[in-house]
């Protein structure tokens, strides 16, 4: 199933980023730039792992921009790509009880999504709702958690992550957003000093934030 949705998450990047950047002077679309809450966790059968040594679920921050751009005819669906900023950061204490050791981690991402979003009609109440589905790609751009040590797991810089969520838009200026994002590819880099070959983990994120739109 994994592997389907990495298959899917390429046709979209290729089809949808070049076409919408290559408009980006004559769009009928809607922008919005906001920020939010977001969370970095592991699942697989080598998070436990990962977690027993200290790295568990980090909390962090996000910004960016998406464009909200109606390429069909059905009414209410529309294609949003964007690009989002993200840092997440914790302190960890791992280690056996006669040698613990204070670790903190700390890691950026920038994140290209492209989601497929459809909203229901608002009727005369101002508020919509909306729901969205699509691929993610991230880049990591800095922070510890890439670098390989002896005594701690890594995580890949690149990853994939298909996302769903529900947005909320209130008197067509601002957008409460929620969602999941399910780790697609592994993300532990291999440790051969911590007893990590080929571990099958993947990042997983929670969102939650708001933004305002630009018309």
């Amino acid at each position: 199933m994994r592997k389907i949705l990495v298959s899917i998450l390429g046709a979209m990047m290729l089809l949808a980023v070049p076409n919408s950047f290559a408009q980006i002077t004559n769009i009928d679309g809607v922008w919005s730039f906001g920020g939010g809450f977001t969370t970095l966790s592991l699942s697989g059968e080598g998070a436990e792992k990962a977690e027993a040594l200290g790295f568990e679920t980090m909390p962090g921050f996000y910004f960016g921009v998406m464009l909200d751009y109606p390429f069909s005819s059905i009414n209410g669906l529309t294609l949003e790509p964007g690009v989002t900023i993200s840092h997440y950061g914790k302190s960890f204490t791992f280690g056996n009880s006669s040698e613990k050791k204070d670790k903190s981690y700390h890691c950026n991402y920038i994140t290209v999504p492209v989601n497929l979003k459809y909203t229901f009609p608002a009727g005369g109440s101002g508020v919509g709702l909306a729901v969205f589905t699509g691929p993610r790609l991230n880049l990591g751009v800095g922070g510890n958690s890439f670098s390989t040590g002896n005594t701690y797991p890594s995580i890949r810089p690149i990853d994939a992550q298909w996302g769903i969520g529900v947005g909320v838009t209130i008197a067509d200026a601002v957008v409460l957003r929620g969602g999941y994002d399910f780790g697609l590819t592994k993300c532990l880099k291999n440790n051969k000093d911590i007893g990590y070959d080929d571990e099958i983990a993947y990042r997983n994120s929670f969102n939650i934030g708001i933004s305002f739109l630009f018309k």
